[in-house]
């Protein structure tokens, strides 16, 4: 038998019967898919051809089949419907040939045929409305097959939980270890095995129906089992740490007279802490899990405010985007509620981050030891019989600069170290970079992974296009160093460059690059 396409123009009548005999679940929510739909009808996508792959074989349904629905009384077919959305005129009558339309591939969505939440494996283009605003930092490489024409998406993943195999973590687990596999080379994980890692060592009940979700020490489990290093963070639990967020979301009432908004203000600094966590790890483009009391989702990006007052960079960011079982992918979460019949960051309670088991400094420990890189090199006196420190030094030396080094504020990312290495070379082919500057940086011998750590201030940051914010500085550091050592790298700063030998064989390295900074902030984008 020949392979079924059927060829439908996107929001016609014909393409909407074609897709609820596809897609409309015996009973269950079908808001992601509608959501999905109403993204992919409207800009930046502008869908205009729909091909209804019929009898796909998804190998992530073949596995949920063989856990669950073929021990079923009902018997459910074994094979699911895949849909391929293209911003391409193409005739309906095309039978061969798809490839040409290549460049408007837009990304697919499996249908399953079970009788709850049909949207399986789905990988679609970013929406993305303003490119200077919206950040989706944590996108793979994807591809599909059509008659043996191969096309690509740069997309985050997304799927449906059905509650048969998988609930809401489970579907984050799969999400997240999904884009990890194509992003960072490890192995792939079927939605049965994720839920079996998960209760390995904990069942708390029984494996199916997987509706009751998993705790989140299971959850744990599970990227253990998937040897994805994972870090665990819970809000009410970060009182005394994160100085820099007090200062910025400060808790100034009364406990006794003010109770109300002390408990107020209290919250949103824990929020604030928590999400500052998040931000430094999605920035880096890792996914990380959040998990309310009843839900979980992954957050995968962030808006920028450009006209933010903001002392540390937090404060730039007025929300995150998540993918969410529920609602569909890239969808917008603020940072602080209430908004009516919108989920908000300050609901959630905990986050799971996952860093590479090759970057064991976490990103707070790397952040602090480059902050405090900068702190101590701006007080150094260079001449002891003199009272001027190095700051005074670089103000007389560029006044312009003066003004910047009284209200730094600073971000950090983690980065491949071949990665940076090309970042380095771009931007000395852009002109972005002193030549002399980056040959020493590329010269340096690097761990696999890097923290970085950029630091700015409003007056670099406060610009509309993304192209244009500028930073005066970044510190690099190792991250398999101990957390309480000093791990720097290199530090290049106000035009000074500092170079440091981790294996402690050289001398520290001090050069002077007149009007080397500032610099492009680098924007994380995949």
């Amino acid at each position: 038998m020949n392979k079924q396409f059927h060829i439908e123009k996107f929001g016609t009548a014909e393409f909407k019967k074609r897709f609820e005999e596809e897609a409309s679940p015996y009973n269950g929510n079908q808001t992601p898919s509608e959501n999905i739909l109403e993204a992919l009808g409207r800009q930046p996508l502008n869908c205009v051809t729909v091909v209804f792959e019929k009898g796909y074989v998804d190998q992530d349904y073949q596995d949920e089949l063989a856990a669950f629905y073929s021990k079923s009384f009902k018997d459910y077919p074994h094979r699911c419907t895949r849909l391929h959305f293209f911003a391409a005129d193409i005739p309906v009558g095309t039978t061969t040939g798809f490839g040409q339309f290549r460049d408007q591939y837009l990304g697919f969505m499996v249908l399953r045929p079970t009788d709850l939440q049909r949207v399986g494996r789905t990988c679609i283009k970013p929406i993305i409305n303003n490119g200077d605003t919206e950040f989706i930092t944590c996108t793979a490489e994807f591809s599909s097959h059509i008659l043996g024409e191969r096309f690509s998406v740069s997309a985050m993943p997304f799927i449906q939980q059905d509650t048969q195999v998988g609930a809401c973590a489970q579907a984050c687990l799969w999400m997240l270890a999904r884009y990890m596999s194509h992003r960072f080379g490890h192995r792939e994980f079927l939605p049965a095995e994720v839920n079996l890692l998960a209760k390995a060592h904990g069942s708390l009940g029984r494996h199916y129906p997987a509706e009751r979700g998993l705790t989140f020490v299971q959850m744990l489990d599970a990227l253990q089992g998937m040897t994805l290093s994972a870090l665990s963070y819970q809000r009410d639990m970060l009182d005394g740490s994160h100085k820099h967020v007090e200062k910025a979301y400060p808790v100034t009432a009364d406990p006794a007279a003010q109770k109300s908004a002390y408990w107020e203000q209290l919250r949103r600094q824990r929020t604030a802490k928590l999400a500052d966590i998040a931000y430094r790890y999605i920035e880096s483009g890792l996914p990380v899990i959040f998990g309310t009391s009843d839900h979980a989702l992954v957050g995968i990006g962030h808006k920028y405010d450009p006209n933010a007052q903001a002392s540390i960079s937090l404060q730039r960011i007025p929300g995150f985007f998540v993918n969410n079982d529920n609602t569909g992918p890239y969808v917008e979460m603020p940072l602080f509620g209430p908004v009516p019949d919108v989920l908000t960051f300050d609901q959630i309670q905990l986050i799971l981050v996952v860093i590479p088991p090759e970057a064991t400094l976490s990103g707070e420990e790397a952040e602090r030891m480059a902050v405090n890189d900068v702190e101590l090199m701006l007080a150094k006196k260079p001449d002891p019989s003199k009272p001027e420190i190095v700051k005074d030094i670089l103000s007389a030396f560029r006044p312009d600069l003066a003004p910047l080094l009284l209200t730094l504020e600073y971000r950090s990312y983690l980065r491949r170290s071949v990665e940076f290495q090309q970042d380095i070379r771009a931007e000395v082919a852009a002109g972005g970079l002193q030549v002399d500057v980056g040959e020493k940086l590329l010269l340096l011998d690097y761990p696999k992974y890097i923290w970085v750590t950029e630091f700015s201030s409003s007056t670099l940051l406060n610009q509309p296009q993304k192209t244009a914010r500028k930073c005066l500085g970044r510190v690099i550091v190792d991250s398999t160093a101990p957390a309480p050592t000093r791990g720097v790298i290199a530090n290049h700063f106000a035009d000074l460059l500092i170079l440091n030998d981790r294996q402690g064989k050289e001398p520290t390295q001090f050069s002077i690059h007149p009007n080397s900074t500032p610099f492009q902030h680098k924007f994380m984008t995949k």
